[in-house]
This record gives structure tokens, C-alpha cells and sequence, in this order.
């Protein structure tokens, strides 16, 4: 009989054991997916903070105007470098007609 007791004992504390490792197993996890959760709800605000700031009128022309879109009375002006050093130090050489002469031919043609 106290064999039957003390296999019975033995058994139920196993069980127990088995019970408080799931356990903590469970709340293990339970910790990892409450911090996922956490960066995610993190992520959204970023996500939404985003959204609202692209929604702004400034975000929007200024994209337009990077896709080459203008609005009324704007003008869109592309300018081209030629490669050459430009700045302060950089010597300025004209060659060919005067500023003056290529704006006369720009708006009356060559005379």
C-alpha cells in the first residue's frame, strides 16, 4: 500500500512538473509575442506619422514639381552643367557672343 501511495505521489508530482514547465513555456511566449506587438504598434504610429506628413500640401507640391508638374503662374527651369568647375575661384571665360548679343538673337532672331 505505501508502494501504491508513493507511485501515486511520484506520478502526480510529475505531472505537476510537466503542468508548471508548460507553464512557464506559455508565459515565456506570451512575453515575446506582447513585445512583438509592442514594436508593431510602434511601427504603425511611425507608419502613420508618415502618412499624415505625405499628406501635407508642402509634401505634395514639392513632388509635383520633382515630377515636373507646376502650378498656375509657376515656371519649371532645368539647367545643365557642362562639367566645368564652377564657384567662387572658377574663372568665367566667354567665348562667342556677348550675353547682350545672344539675348537680342534669343528674342529677335540673328541680324
Amino acid at each position: 500500500m505505501a508502494l501504491g501511495v508513493l507511485s501515486a505521489a511520484l506520478l502526480l508530482a510529475a505531472a505537476f512538473v510537466g503542468i508548471t514547465a508548460q507553464g512557464n513555456a506559455l508565459a515565456r511566449e506570451i512575453a515575446a509575442l506582447r513585445g512583438d506587438i509592442a514594436t508593431e504598434q510602434l511601427r504603425g504610429a511611425q507608419l502613420d506619422a508618415t502618412i499624415k506628413e505625405q499628406q501635407t500640401a508642402d509634401y505634395v507640391r514639392q513632388h509635383a514639381k520633382d515630377y515636373g508638374i507646376v502650378g498656375p503662374n509657376e515656371a519649371l527651369v532645368q539647367v545643365q552643367r557642362d562639367g566645368q568647375a564652377s564657384g567662387p575661384s572658377a574663372a568665367v571665360v566667354s567665348r562667342g557672343p556677348s550675353r547682350l548679343q545672344r539675348w537680342i538673337a534669343f528674342f529677335f532672331g540673328d541680324r
